[in-house]
């Protein structure tokens, strides 16, 4: 999310690493995506073209699975596909060119856009099977061409910590235990709509029993923290983003987590990923986005907050209850996401998926 390379791969064209059994082989791109249109382009490009290359030279695999975005990857799983006479899977986790237009990257109808579409069009039509993370993404995939379509959703797993770990984060925080701490964790880019938990918090100034923590990175994040600083708002800390094993112990410290994206019709079918790492940590949440979300938030114990005014009814009736109602709202939740969202019905789900598009080809 930060858009800068780690220091261990910092100036090498490429590093193969095993983890956890798995070969990984990590390849150069030009970084410094969110600082400009110009560098994410570089960025995608780059990453395509190199990927590419290292591919090609790999043995020859099963199956290939391109997962975009970037909407370039799904040229490197047609490629491969064809160097290696073997089906491929095209991954949409988000649509393209329709997701660049809603945070104001493209404009609709202009060329750029049409060239994007017609690629999108093209992987979804050529690919031996589409896979989606959210049932929002189906239809819309299946309008660009897609015959079929299946939903595998990432899956939700035990993150919970002990109550000595969040102890530790609390004291880091400097939060108190009387304090309702509001978690929010991921991108932190125009798309997030995180002005609406600016405004919350601005209303809820004067009540020292409620705080807010922002973990990640993205284009908006230095705008957000100059109007912080501006505004000499000091119940809102924005803390940089952390290895993916690191954020359970933040979820760990807070009580009520938080689901925020900007209004618009294409996130109204998403199930994010965020919200499952929620479920998982114990967590209930807030989401100001309707429909699928919406759903999510209300059968899980969560709740629904689409206004900066609703959002703010919502932080103080949470802040109302008792730490015993939101450890066993956060159950709730928790037990919510495994009936729902278990590892093992998503490996069936993948499995059928990947099976299927070797036997078709």
């Amino acid at each position: 999310m930060r858009g800068t390379v780690p220091e261990r791969y910092a100036g090498r064209l490429y590093v193969r690493e095993s983890i956890d059994g798995v070969v990984h082989h990590w390849v150069w791109a030009s970084s410094s995506v969110h600082t400009s249109r110009v560098h994410r382009v570089a960025n995608y490009a780059s990453f395509a073209t190199a990927a590419t290359i290292r591919a090609a030279t790999l043995r020859r695999p099963d199956v290939i699975w391109a997962s975009s975005p970037p909407l370039p990857v799904g040229t490197v799983g047609e490629v491969l596909a064809a160097r290696f006479r073997r089906p491929w899977v095209f991954e949409v986790r988000d649509l393209w060119p329709e997701s660049a237009v809603s945070v104001g990257w493209l404009r609709e109808g202009t060329l750029p856009y049409r060239a994007l579409d017609r690629l999108a069009r093209r992987y979804a039509r050529r690919a031996d099977a589409a896979l989606v993370p959210t049932p929002g993404l189906a239809e819309p995939l299946q309008r660009h061409g897609a015959a079929t379509v299946a939903v595998v959703p990432g899956p939700v797993l035990d993150t919970a910590r002990p109550a000595e770990t969040r102890a530790r984060m609390r004291a880091k925080l400097a939060v108190t235990d009387g304090t309702c701490l509001f978690v929010y964790v991921g991108a932190v880019g125009v798309a997030n709509g995180l002005q609406t938990l600016i405004e919350a918090a601005a209303a809820v100034a004067d009540d020292d029993g409620i705080r807010f923590v922002l973990m990640g990175d993205g284009s908006d994040r230095r705008r957000l923290e100059q109007e912080l600083a501006r505004r000499r708002m000091s119940n809102v800390r924005i803390l940089p983003p952390v290895a993916k094993a690191e954020v359970p112990n933040l979820l760990a410290a807070g009580d009520v987590c938080l689901h925020l994206l900007r209004p618009d019709p294409l996130f109204t079918g998403a199930l994010p990923s965020k919200v499952l790492e929620y479920l998982g940590a114990h967590r209930p949440f807030i989401t100001t986005v309707p429909g699928v979300p919406e759903r999510l938030a209300a059968e899980s114990g969560g709740s629904f907050a689409p206004t900066p005014e609703d959002l703010v009814r919502e932080v103080r009736r949470w802040r109302a209850m008792s730490p015993d109602d939101r450890r066993r709202q956060g159950e709730r939740a928790f037990r919510y996401g495994i009936e729902n969202f278990s590892l093992d019905v998503n490996v069936r789900k993948l499995e059928a998926v990947l099976v299927g598009a070797m036997r078709s080809a």
